[in-house]
């Protein structure tokens, strides 16, 4: 048995998420066992291929990568497009050599079905694919150690005042999701990716360290300042946050996070807070199963990034 910590991604690939794949694929306690992608940010076409650039980039093309659904697991009670205006679909990386292997949610059943050891599951964007998963198979939740989701607020607005982005885009797979019985799950809220924030001085001092990772993660780090200037609180300390790899981290140093618990609902009836992530009783150390990430030591952060790009 590996001493090394078996992972699989399942991201939506943009900036935020190639970051995550980075530290998945760099850290040296971590096993990449694979990368399945998922629509979301943009069509799972460009997703895909977004993580395969990331990949290639690092000279990790052998880690497989297997694209998912394309659209939420049931329909939504408003219409969503895939994509994004607003970001581009495809990352300012060369163009990768690797090609994408096998469906992703077939792969992740089969591949959770044959794990010898517990396996953490880290899923950045929309809960579609393991949702589908879940629906194949629910007996691959006996192969997850942990399942840590990058997704859902507490008292930090999202893309509406009530929901974070992807528990909003499927609000439907993320019920199902949180209703399965994992044995340890974290949610890593946007409380805790806004109490974060990443500055130009933290991307000035991923590009000095030279490396191709840390010299791409600091242009998206840059480029995030630049969109988040549209936020005020984010425009008021020149920063922004980096979503995707704190909920890498929380596999590697979980002292970062600030976690309470909770038991956690999805509200999916009501249009005016639909996709909201619902506490009971709000967020109370002393119950419920899952736990809810609040707060990150923002240094300890940075310091961790700088240490795996800059291998």
């Amino acid at each position: 048995m590996s001493d090394r910590l078996p992972v699989i991604l399942d991201c939506d690939t943009g900036t935020d998420d190639a970051v995550a794949v980075m530290l998945a694929a760099l850290h040296p306690d971590l096993d990449l066992l694979g990368v399945t992608t998922v629509w979301g940010n943009h069509d799972v076409a460009h997703t895909t291929d977004n993580t395969l650039r990331v990949l290639d980039l690092l000279g990790r093309g052998a880690v497989g990568v297997h694209a998912g659904r394309n659209a939420p697991i049931r329909p939504r009670i408003e219409p969503l497009p895939s994509g994004r205006a607003d970001l581009h679909p495809v990352l300012d990386l060369p163009e990768p050599e690797s090609v994408a292997s096998g469906d992703a949610v077939e792969w992740l059943v089969e591949t959770l079905r044959a794990a010898t050891q517990p396996v953490a599951l880290v899923p950045t964007g929309p809960l579609t694919n393991l949702a589908a998963a879940l629906a194949a198979d629910r007996r691959i939740v006996g192969a997850v150690g942990r399942l840590v989701v990058l997704g859902g607020t507490h008292r930090e607005a999202g893309v509406t005042p009530y929901a974070e982005r992807n528990v909003w885009s499927d609000p439907e797979a993320a019920a199902d999701v949180l209703a399965a019985p994992f044995r340890d799950v974290l949610l890593v809220t946007m409380d805790a990716t806004f109490s974060a924030p990443l500055t130009a001085a933290d991307a000035v001092r991923l590009r000095e360290l030279g490396t191709p990772a840390a010299r791409a993660a600091a242009s998206f780090v840059d480029a995030r300042i630049a969109w988040y200037r549209r936020d005020p609180a984010m425009a008021a300390v020149g920063g922004a946050p980096l979503h995707d790899p704190l909920a890498v981290a929380a596999l590697v140093e979980p002292d970062l996070l600030t976690v309470l618990h909770a038991s956690v609902t999805v509200e999916r009836a009501d249009p005016t807070s639909y996709g909201a992530t619902r506490f009971a009783s709000e967020v109370d150390e002393s119950g419920g199963r899952v736990g809810v990430a609040v707060a990150a030591d923002r240094d300890r952060y940075v310091d961790l990034l700088c240490e795996v790009l800059g291998r």
